[in-house]
């Protein structure tokens, strides 16, 4: 009788301390879940935010394009004028009192002059456009290596119960 006693008293600390160790275990898993949904949360905003960064590069190169074709144009513009005021002035002749030839002197220098500074204006503007796409891209890739390395399946723990 003493030792089914003695042979019980090591069955039930041996019951006890396995029930201890998958309490641990039990609390352990909890936290590791609690943990994982903190890192998933935290994944999720990080997505959040590289796709809208992602779409504000997309509207940055959008607007890039559109300045770039928009001086294309007044580049294209001011030469057909050009060409426009040569023919005129071949057409009215050589003579120095032409009205025409009057008016293009007092008036080309500082047409020249304006367009000239407006697309200075323009060229800085694509350039700071540029600048801009430059440095949102390097941050949407630095943000994209960090989603990549949170969602490395070596760095999510394995649950297991």
């Amino acid at each position: 009788m003493d030792r089914l006693r003695s042979q019980l008293a090591a069955t039930q600390a041996t019951a006890d301390a396995s029930a201890a160790s998958a309490q641990s275990a039990q609390l352990q898993c909890l936290a590791l879940i609690k943990e994982l949904d903190a890192k998933n949360s935290s994944l999720k905003e990080h997505e959040e935010r590289v796709t809208r960064l992602g779409e504000q590069l997309d509207n940055l190169q959008k607007d890039l394009q559109a300045r770039e074709s928009s001086q294309k144009q007044l580049k294209d513009e001011v030469t057909r004028i050009e060409h426009d005021i040569m023919k005129a002035i071949s057409q009215a002749g050589d003579s120095k009192d032409c009205e025409l030839r009057k008016l293009l002197d007092e008036v080309s220098p500082k047409n020249f002059e304006k367009m000239n500074k407006l697309l200075v204006v323009k060229d800085e503007e694509i350039t700071k456009l540029k600048d801009e796409i430059r440095v949102m891209s390097a941050h949407w890739k630095l943000k994209t290596k960090e989603l990549e390395s949170q969602v490395h399946p070596s760095l999510v723990p394995s649950i297991t119960i």
